[in-house]
């Protein structure tokens, strides 16, 4: 029965005549707009196209200058603040009477144009361009109240998230303005104070944002006797690589990591450090390489290393408090020994190898 009903649809088929099929052909079109900088035609996605022009600054709108890319170079007028070229202000024209000059210079108030009134005296007439504001965004302690300063004066404060961005606004007078922005963390521990000073632009709102306080730093002990371990720790932006500098120049660098609520720790060993204060700070790292973005230090905390917490003579070696024959022992046991990557402990004199002169300041500094 199968074999038979499929002869009979075979059959059926072959029977159609050709010129009854209906054959429908489809084109697709693709369109494509080259867009070619310096042929002197304006393209699409171009401003403008003068090969002439390299994008120099002008000082109006009609006289701006097409740039190497293809759009227009800075210039007074195009509504962005660019102190870089002397601006005070740019509300993207080029008139004047409006609290900004056509130069792009902040006009006093009541300096507008004068309009006059038909029949009437004539008023001095001006244009209210609304207040002049700062928007500030950043990231500091997570769930901690972030305060602000303005000219030195408190103008507010507001918690942050839960991973620690805020956000925040304030009137603001025009011209230079210096924003102070600081935060105790969980336990109480006050940051520095990041500072930032800026123009305001008059009627208009000023963004500050990429603020990135930097880590509070606390040490478990601040006089610490040799071969002791010290807890460094603190809190800062979550989730961020901690850099601990320990000493002048960057004498020793360490790292850790913050976790999502910002706190960090790490356990600094003094046993092959030399008997000294030593300066400390951190900051905080986040991104990834090559777009990483570094908080400032924090305030520097002084690590008095030696005896009783107090640093003895570097000719102590044994630090024992005084230089007698058990120094002058350490010292011919590590005579003629080379610095390099070991840094041998009798090296008095710092030059990089125990020699007759650390001999000589031995001597020098000998108690019996």
């Amino acid at each position: 029965m199968r074999l038979v009903a499929i002869l009979i649809i075979l059959t059926s088929f072959v029977a159609i005549p050709f010129e009854a099929l209906a054959v429908t052909i489809s084109t697709a079109t693709t369109t494509i707009d080259l867009s070619i900088c310096g042929n002197a035609l304006v393209d699409v996605g171009e401003q403008c196209d003068v090969p002439a022009e390299i994008g120099l600054y002008s000082t109006t709108i009609a006289g701006r200058q097409c740039n190497t890319s293809c759009d227009y170079g800075p210039y007074c007028g195009d509504g962005i603040l660019q102190t870089t070229y002397t601006e005070e202000c740019d509300d993207a024209n080029n008139d004047g009477g409006d609290f900004c000059s056509a130069t792009c210079k902040i006009e006093p108030a009541g300096s507008g144009g004068g309009g006059s009134s038909g029949g009437g005296g004539g008023g001095g007439g001006t244009r209210d361009l609304g207040d002049s504001s700062i928007s500030i965004a950043g990231i500091a302690y997570p769930n901690q109240q972030v305060n602000f300063l303005l000219d030195t004066k408190s103008v507010g404060s507001v918690r942050a998230n839960s991973t620690g961005r805020f956000e925040f606004s304030t009137n603001a007078s025009p011209g230079t303005a210096t924003l102070g922005v600081w935060a105790n963390d969980s336990t109480g521990v006050r940051s520095i104070t990041l500072n930032s000073t800026f123009d305001v632009t008059q009627g208009a709102v000023t963004n500050v944002s990429g603020l990135l306080l930097p880590p509070t730093l606390v040490l478990s002990n601040t006089k610490v006797s040799p071969g002791s371990t010290v807890t460094i720790s603190g809190q800062a932006v979550p989730s961020a690589q901690i850099e601990i500098q320990v000493g002048n120049s960057s004498l020793r660098t360490e790292r850790t990591t913050s976790d999502s609520s910002g706190r960090y720790t790490f356990s600094l060993n003094t046993a092959t450090m030399r008997n000294a204060t030593y300066p400390i700070k951190v900051r905080s790292i986040t991104g990834t390489p090559p777009l990483l973005t570094q908080s400032g230090y924090s305030s520097v905390v002084q690590m008095l290393l030696g005896v009783d917490g107090a640093p003895s003579s570097p000719s102590d070696l044994s630090r024992d408090g005084k230089v007698n024959l058990t120094d002058f022992s350490i010292l011919i046991f590590w005579w003629g020994t080379a610095g390099g990557d070991s840094n041998p402990p009798a090296d008095i004199s710092s030059n990089g190898k125990v020699s007759l002169e650390d001999f000589s300041i031995l001597l020098f500094n000998w108690t019996g």
